[in-house]
């Protein structure tokens, strides 16, 4: 059977099918077309750009785990909450939900809504811990500003200074500073959201652009990662100068 002789039999599979690549194409390249972006890209974007987490997966999902920092918005609430990200207008989103489906309509609406800087996590969260990258089952709350604890020290005060360079909204970040505040350690949190100096400053004395950057003393320890892996070694808390109880 020719193709000719296939449209004319099946007209309206034909014209149904036309209708859905019409449909996709406008999802693709249309004025509301999502880009997809990839864990390590979103990571990068999160540094780089505060880009803001949205999660749109159900409540019980989010609670299982989810990005550090990210805004929870079921799918299903999203017009009615759009209002929660009126001033992110302008501000680089990454919509994300369990395998980046539900996330991509979600995306679409933002698009439509005017939000001019929107990305679909490709994946979703699978994609996210496929990816080693780190989750959370403590919901998102604003942060303030805490009082570094004193360190643990015997004896007398040997602990040496720790400077972490962060971003309001890196996962990483959060995490690094989770472990120092676990071992009662004080440190210097330098901001370079929107503030080229700082970010030039960081990148000078690391040699790397992302978040977090982290010296303790004269040592150049390097991001989350390498923190914990000196903590995995046991090198960590003779770095920072504690000592342990007797």
């Amino acid at each position: 059977m020719s193709l000719t002789d296939f449209v004319v039999h099946n007209w309206q599979l034909f014209v149904a099918l036309v209708i859905i690549l019409i449909l996709l194409g406008r999802t693709l390249i249309g004025p509301g077309a999502v880009t997809g972006i990839r864990p390590t890209d979103a990571v990068m974007l999160i540094n780089r750009e505060d880009a803001v987490v949205v999660d749109v997966r159900t409540d019980n999902e989010y609670r299982e785990g989810h990005i550090m920092n990210s805004l929870h918005i079921p799918l299903g609430m999203i017009d009615s909450r759009i209002s929660e990200l009126k001033d992110m207008k302008s501000t680089p989103l990454i919509v994300t939900c369990k395998t980046g489906s539900r996330s991509s309509a979600a995306a679409a609406k933002l698009k439509k809504q005017g939000f001019q800087l929107v990305n679909n996590l490709s994946g979703g969260m699978l994609a996210w811990t496929s990816a080693n990258l780190p989750i959370t089952t403590e919901p998102t709350k604003a942060k303030s500003k805490k009082s570094p604890k004193k360190p643990r020290a015997v004896g007398h005060d040997n602990t040496r200074e720790v400077i972490v360079y962060t971003t309001r909204r890196c996962p990483f970040c959060t995490r690094a500073i989770d472990l120092l505040e676990d071992k009662g350690v004080g440190y210097t949190e330098i901001r370079i959201d929107n503030k080229p100096e700082l970010r030039r400053e960081m990148e000078e004395r690391a040699q790397r652009k992302t978040v977090p950057q982290i010296f303790i003393g004269e040592t150049y320890v390097g991001g989350c990662d390498d923190m914990y892996a000196l903590e995995d070694q046991g090198e960590l808390d003779g770095l920072l100068g504690l000592t342990a109880k007797d």
